[in-house]
């Protein structure tokens, strides 16, 4: 996944310089993982069934490429890759963890798909606490020992819910799955 701008002011991807360059950077840009915010409307069928625990931290460092590390099983620093194998980060300790309420597929933003996370009353303030601390920092989001996505913060974000955004249906259809909202087909 490539590092995309999150901003709750701004819903574009807004990547930084630190990205892929050449051919495999126009697909990375269609594929890239941002995170919005803003109302969504679930699509029909969907479960917005509660989702799995996403750990939040700061992302030290990061190199692309064929990635080998092994999926996180602590709390503390540590060397992992991306969902796709194709980065390896260096993460600063965990900064927080927030459990989506509900997980749903939805069409928002004008994102060809995308994966809304409803969030609690607390879970919404350790998000705007762990964003505002990672301002102008790239921030992983780590989904059963592997970054999910790690954008680059610009603001802080104090709402819910919050949006995944993908490039293809097959894509946002397993990120749901393993967020633990629906199934694939």
């Amino acid at each position: 996944m490539s590092l995309a701008a999150l901003s709750s002011s701004s819903v574009k991807p807004g990547l930084t310089n630190r990205t892929r360059r050449g051919p495999t950077f126009v697909l990375a840009l269609v594929a890239v993982v941002t995170l919005l915010t803003g109302c969504s409307s679930t699509a029909d069928g969907d479960t917005g069934a509660p989702g799995k625990p996403l750990q939040l931290r700061l992302v030290l460092s990061f190199v692309e490429g064929s990635c080998s590390a092994p999926a996180l099983t602590s709390d503390g620093a540590a060397t992992v890759c991306d969902r796709a194998g194709t980065i390896t980060y260096e993460l600063a300790p965990v900064l927080g963890v927030i459990t989506p309420d509900s997980v749903a597929l939805s069409e928002d933003q004008g994102s060809p798909l995308s994966v809304s996370l409803g969030l609690n009353d607390a879970d919404i303030v350790t998000f705007g606490d762990v964003s505002r601390g990672a301002l102008n920092k790239n921030l992983a989001i780590v989904l059963d020992g592997r970054v999910l996505t790690a954008p680059l913060v610009q603001d802080a974000l104090t709402t819910s819910p919050l949006t995944l955004a993908f490039a293809t249906a097959a894509e946002t259809k397993q990120v749901a799955a393993d967020l633990g909202g629906t199934a694939t087909p």
